[in-house]
């Protein structure tokens, strides 16, 4: 089958980042990789679909996400920041370094949202920002909402926004001209007429509609011709909605209302629509307090509320998605190890929702046989930052029921305010571990009962090479001598299948001793020289160095190494071991001049049955399991193993191990 030619960051960015204008594209061509957020391809479902949602919307919005407050925008809120000033370097930028001049007024406002509170909500705040080269004075009317990330858990602040700045200067130019003109009406409904607000004017407890500007008429899909009909005639969409009654206790009590996020369905474009507004109804009043006539003024934020329902909805459905999939997950701060479980990660180790679990706590419910596997591996992951993936069995602290988890997780390092955290998810995967299990006991049966009937071939082979030494058959010797090679082959074979069966049963068995490593080493490459046919091998001086460990697994693996480095190596080349000790580890490299491995093949390099398939290595026998059982018996005696490799130039195998008490 040959590969897609989509890749998958294509993919992501016609998925969630197609379109959006100028914004879209500096956001597909932003190189995120050196940001904490990482690649978009890492970027949790939440992120995306904010994103998505944000750069297709014509409503101005910025968003700030993670603990660094990273910031993205859209096409509608770009011109906010004017020329030659904040756009565009304010795109993947943190927040308190693109905001300075205004940080003490907007941080208290994400905090609160980000540690729990209500959505905030500010009309016409001034807000002075640089752009154009300088400090300008800049209203604007905005809410903050918080976009989980996972149940419960932040993951940015959306603000969803409009620069009121025209609309406020012209509210303010309108008072002025008021209060200089106030006699001069028509000057007056002039002005109001391009206001970027609906305004209208009704008189009379009848509500004659008196005057409207433009964008009144414009949001009631009319024209000027309903000015002087009544409203619930103009209108008669209105007629089953309350604010033809709220407008006659306004007229009556003489008091004005106010309406936030209010719907209105009015007829536009010969159908009904959803309009949402913040207005407010303000009494006229003659020289005597008695009201005659009622101003209504209204800000139209309907994409803005359509876009935060959009947000809503996508989060509800990521929860819901969680929730299907039966995830548990997990917070760990990495010095307090305070920690903090899911209602679904508690019931995967028999603990109840309500219940408070500390980390000592989870890890008590391992079996002892991987108890101490699950920590190192947790320790690394916090020590290195790199990824932790694990399996490993779990008896339920009040059901008694045994389960096989898989754990995945990443470590966050520490941000401003923030300490770093160990977090990630868990997932039960029993089922699909007792087919696994009942296929490693077949395969552990049938490797030990095919060790008998090697066992006594290698034997008779061995009876026959010794008995042929003594003839001048160099025939039938030679045929003697490959058959026990091959013998040899197969036994190592079936060794390794009881050796991964043992493995992931948690029956291996490690025989700890203080032996030398350099030693050991020198050994294995004696026994490895007869089949050094074609290649040349050297040892590096290696000093002497003690380890506690069990000697014949450490074998295992140095021979492993040195056999792959063989195979995988063209003849006439070189192989190069080495040994050193760094900071109370010993380190042992084995370094050939093969084919190299491909980078996306490193990664699965160590897992089981997996092996590199190349034009070149087709005809090189083996199952996959050298690297898997030599990565499994580092990780029992707390080392590690990893890989550099140059397509065309060459492999160096590491492993590391602590050096004897």
């Amino acid at each position: 089958m040959q590969p897609s030619p989509e890749t998958p960051t294509q993919t992501f960015q016609q998925t969630y980042f197609d379109g959006g204008g100028e914004m879209g594209a500096l956001t597909r061509s932003y190189d995120w990789s050196k940001t904490v957020l990482g690649p978009p391809e890492h970027w949790s479902q939440s992120l995306l679909t904010t994103i998505s949602i944000m750069l297709k919307s014509r409503f101005p919005m910025f968003l700030w996400w993670g603990t660094e407050l990273i910031q993205f925008y859209n096409d509608a809120y770009r011109p906010s920041l004017g020329n030659d000033g904040k756009h565009p370097k304010a795109l993947g930028q943190h927040g308190e370094e693109c905001w300075p001049e205004i940080w003490p007024v907007i941080k208290p406002l994400i905090d609160q949202v980000l540690s729990g509170g209500p959505s905030t909500w500010s009309e016409d705040q001034l807000i002075p920002i640089y752009r154009n080269n300088r400090l300008e004075d800049v209203y604007w009317t905005f809410s903050y909402s918080k976009v989980n990330d996972g149940p419960g858990k932040p993951g940015g602040v959306l603000v969803i926004c409009s620069e009121t700045t025209e609309k406020v200067n012209t509210l303010q130019k309108m008072e002025k001209t008021v209060t200089e003109l106030a006699a001069s009406e028509s000057r007056l409904r002039y002005m109001l007429a391009d206001a970027p607000v609906a305004i209208a004017l009704f008189s009379g407890k009848e509500l004659l509609i008196e005057a409207a500007n433009k964008k009144v008429l414009e949001v009631w899909g009319k024209t000027e011709e309903v000015i002087g009909k009544p409203l619930h005639i103009a209108i008669p969409e209105l007629k089953d909605q309350p604010f033809l009654q709220i407008m006659n206790t306004v007229f009556t009590t003489g008091k004005p209302f106010h309406g936030n996020e209010v719907k209105a369905i009015l007829e536009q474009n010969h159908k009904l629509e959803e309009v949402y507004s913040n207005f407010v109804y303000q009494p006229l009043k003659n020289a005597d307090g008695e009201t005659t006539g009622i101003v209504l003024i209204a800000n139209i934020i309907t994409e803005q509320v359509i876009t935060r329902k959009k947000v809503e909805q996508a989060e509800e459905m990521l929860r819901l998605s969680i929730e299907a999939a039966n995830v548990g997950t997990w917070y760990m701060d990495v010095n307090t190890r305070d920690f903090i479980a899911s209602s679904r990660m508690k019931e995967l180790y028999g603990y109840y929702p309500h219940e408070e679990v500390s980390y000592d706590a989870v890890i008590s419910q391992i079996p002892e046989e991987h108890r101490n596997k699950v920590r190192l591996a947790v320790e690394q992951a916090i020590a290195s930052g790199e990824s932790y993936s694990i399996e490993h069995p779990v008896i339920g602290h009040h059901d008694q029921t045994l389960r096989w988890v898989r754990a995945l997780g990443k470590l966050y390092p520490p941000t401003v305010g923030h300490t770093a955290h160990f977090s990630g998810l868990t997932l039960d995967i029993t089922e699909q571990k007792r087919d696994e299990m009942r296929k490693n006991d077949f395969i552990g049966m049938v490797s030990h009962e095919l060790k008998t009937p090697l066992t006594s071939l290698n034997g008779y082979l061995q009876l026959l090479i010794a008995r042929m030494k003594k003839t001048e058959d160099v025939f039938t010797l030679t045929s003697l001598e490959k058959a026990h090679l091959q013998v040899k082959k197969m036994s190592t074979m079936i060794n390794g299948f009881l050796n991964i069966s043992r493995l992931e049963s948690g029956k291996i068995h490690l025989d700890m001793q203080v032996f030398d490593l350099d030693q050991l080493i020198a050994e294995i490459i004696e026994e490895t020289r007869p089949t050094l046919q074609h290649h040349s091998l050297t040892l590096s001086p290696c000093n002497p160095v003690s380890i506690y460990a069990d000697r014949e697994k450490i074998g295992s693996v140095v021979s492993n190494l040195l056999s792959n480095a063989i195979k995988y190596s063209p003849k006439g080349k070189k192989i190069e071991v080495n040994c050193e000790v760094h900071e109370g580890m010993v380190e042992v490299s084995v370094k050939d001049e093969g084919m190299g491995i491909k980078p996306q093949a490193i990664e699965k390099l160590f897992e089981r049955f997996y092996r590199v398939e190349t034009k070149h290595t087709q005809n090189i026998s083996g199952f996959g399991i050298g690297l898997y059982l030599c990565a499994e018996i580092l990780l029992h005696h707390s080392g590690k193993i990893w890989v550099e490799s140059e397509i065309g130039v060459g492999s160096t195998f590491y492993f590391s191990l602590p050096l004897a008490p």
